[in-house]
């Protein structure tokens, strides 16, 4: 949807998007349509998600600032009014009355939470048919024939009508050839356009860090015959080379599903059917890891990443790593001299980059596993950084612990374990999350609007660029996809850090919200203007990012139950009314998530859905189809453009020259 309609809503932008600090009312501006329309479903599924998120939290903000803070104000326990200490719930008595009202709403905070995120998990998403493309796998070498393929299905199904059949084939060397091929047509092209406009023509170095220069065009065109033959060379190769996967189209939905629902592997073929992810969302290269070789490094890749943050998990560890050096202990006590604001924030800002980096670590491992689809990949990096940061942000802190490591030596040693749980839930570790959220708030989001790690990785690729006619593609490059499942998982982990403490440290709540108000336009601002369209939603298993990142805000309000539980018997040192309330709430409230499942699926059944008119996608990868590019065309070098690109298929699925 997105990319049919991307120019035309790019020039729509760009007459909104006038002077320096007019990107703000811009921003702010910009509709529904306008989102669906230039980033597609997935954008606007996610800013639909952030405003539900805003709205629970606006709720909590307002019940923690007009009831939960007067009430932890009114106690005499810890300092005095102008102590932090003194807004928790540690400054009540622990058998006091006003206890049962922190109760009550974190019992309310459950059935608010399901109710108002139930709206945002996808059942009014973009509804589009499921592809009528079956992917069949485990095909054998000798099965690798169109033709044979053809009569089988149509032996097995009479009734099946197939409208085209395609073969994967082993393409990663000849993707790589095909990239370089395309960056050095477009520096032609560039400089072309330099020389007729009679500008003095441009000079290339013959490696990054020579001072040897010629000229460019001429550099330029050597490059492209050359690696024209290559790419060619390499084609013809991969043809040659089948996956033993086959995606087969067949007239509609209905008929596709029925094909994988009776399916039945025989003693020769043993295919794996499913239903065919869209084209644009295949990782072409990966498919060429088979199973066995994806497991290994699934193993190596999850063991090692593990054993990394299990022994570097808290900024403790670097403060610890710091006091080796002797002159670390004097600059930490002159720090705190100098300003207690920088010793205070100094190791909340440590998690936070801690946090801000882990992430990072595990979309690179899992990019590095090869997965075959774009949506397995944000979905896997999704689930699996937030469940690190849980670990790392919420539960080791609010425990108490330094890191991994120590959690696990505090779970053998049971000498600790009395004064372990007197340590847990002080003030200052509220103190701690309060500072957490600012800095997530202030620095984090205006770190994202900055794009910092983008804006390195441009600059270091024009540092290594061999001319200045390489900069137009460069700038397609850097045009990637909206990191959905990072953000999914940073989100929800403020979001959860913010209503577990909700109740204990009611000055956490204006702040989480505001966090979550810049995050909402921030990320609003990027999507339109920095990312390119993504349409995950709309294939079946794809959307099912959107609905697991609902899915995980009911930890928030389980994790909520379980502090309040624990506080209220570890502070009056027994199992309390209040102890059994909650925790019967949470055994309710688990009881009702694992069978009731409030919280609907954003993926949708096959037979309820009205299929789309138009012609299936081709399943061929872009670097199989021949392509003719116009040297003329002023328009190829336009930022992220590509439509210069003619492409003919005929009826066998084979690419000729326009």
């Amino acid at each position: 949807v997105g990319g049919q309609l991307g120019a035309e809503s790019s020039d729509a932008s760009l007459s909104i998007d006038r002077g320096f600090f007019s990107w703000i009312l811009a921003t702010w501006r910009l509709t529904r349509e306008q989102m669906l329309t230039h980033s597609g479903p997935d954008a606007v599924h996610y800013l639909s998600f952030q405003r539900h998120l805003m709205l629970v939290m606006s709720i909590m903000t307002l019940i923690s600032i007009v009831i939960i803070l007067p009430i932890n104000f009114s106690g005499e326990l810890i300092g005095d009014k102008n102590s932090f200490g003194h807004t928790t719930i540690s400054n009540l008595e622990p058998d006091g009355g006003v206890m049962w009202v922190h109760v009550f709403f974190a019992i309310a905070y459950v059935p608010m939470v399901v109710l108002i995120m139930r709206r945002a998990s996808g059942r009014n998403a973009f509804k589009t048919a499921p592809t009528r493309t079956v992917m069949a796998t485990n095909v054998a070498q000798s099965d690798c024939d169109k033709n044979a393929i053809r009569t089988y299905v149509q032996q097995l199904f009479p009734d099946v009508g197939i409208d085209d059949i395609q073969l994967a084939y082993n393409i990663n060397s000849l993707i790589k050839a095909a990239e370089e091929y395309e960056r050095i047509v477009d520096a032609r092209i560039y400089c072309e356009v330099h020389r007729n406009r009679d500008r003095e023509p441009l000079q290339a170095k013959l490696s990054c860090w020579s001072c040897e220069k010629v000229d460019a065009l001429e550099y330029y065109k050597d490059e492209e015959a050359r690696l024209a033959g290559q790419v060619s060379r390499l084609r013809a190769s991969a043809l040659n080379e089948p996956l033993g996967i086959a995606f087969i189209t067949l007239n509609s939905a209905h008929e596709a599903q029925h094909v994988i629902l009776h399916f039945k592997p025989g003693t020769y073929r043993d295919w794996d059917l499913t239903f065919a992810p869209a084209p644009s969302d295949i990782f072409w290269e990966n498919l060429s890891v088979d199973t066995a070789q994806w497991y290994c490094k699934w193993i190596t890749v999850n063991l090692v990443l593990f054993l990394f943050l299990f022994f570097l998990t808290t900024p403790v560890i670097i403060v610890n790593m710091l006091d080796t050096f002797s002159l670390t202990k004097n600059t930490t006590s002159q720090i705190s001299k100098i300003s207690p604001l920088v010793s205070e924030f100094l190791p909340t800002l440590l998690l936070w980059s801690l946090s801000a980096l882990m992430p990072v670590i595990v979309a690179y491992s899992d990019t590095w596993l090869s997965h075959w689809t774009r949506s397995r990949q944000n979905y896997v990096i999704m689930t699996k950084t937030f469940g690190y940061l849980l670990f790392m942000i919420l539960i080791l802190p609010s425990l108490g612990l330094t890191s991994a490591e120590a959690f696990l030596e505090w779970t053998i040693k049971n000498n600790n374990e009395t004064y372990r749980w007197q340590c847990i839930f002080l003030p200052d570790k509220g103190a701690f999350f309060v500072n957490y959220i600012i800095t997530a708030a202030f620095i984090g989001t205006a770190l994202e609007l900055i794009r910092f790690p983008d804006l390195i990785c441009y600059l270091w690729k024009l540092a290594t660029a061999k001319s200045r006619a390489e900069t137009p593609h460069i700038r397609k490059s850097i045009l990637i996809t909206f990191p959905f499942g990072i953000h999914y998982a940073w989100m929800v982990m403020v979001f959860t850090m913010s209503t577990v403490y909700s109740l204990a440290c009611p000055l956490i709540m204006p702040f989480a919200m505001t966090y979550i108000t810049l995050k909402h336009f921030v990320d609003k601002h990027n999507l339109f203007f920095a990312f390119a369209p993504s349409n995950m939603i709309s294939q079946g298993s794809g959307g099912k990012i959107h609905s697991t990142a609902v899915t995980m805000t009911k930890f928030s309000v389980i994790l909520l139950l379980s502090i309040m539980a624990a506080l209220a018997g570890v502070r009056e040192g027994r199992l309390n009314v209040r102890a059994v309330v909650l925790i019967t709430a949470l055994v309710v409230t688990l009881v009702m998530f694992t069978f009731m499942s409030p919280i609907k699926k954003c993926t949708t059944k096959p037979l309820t859905i009205v299929e789309t008119e138009g012609a299936a996608p081709i399943y061929v990868a872009d670097v199989l189809i021949n392509r003719r590019i116009v040297s003329d065309s002023p328009s190829h070098l336009s930022y992220g453009s590509d439509t210069t690109m003619d492409i003919v298929m005929n009826d066998a699925g084979r690419s000729v020259t326009a």
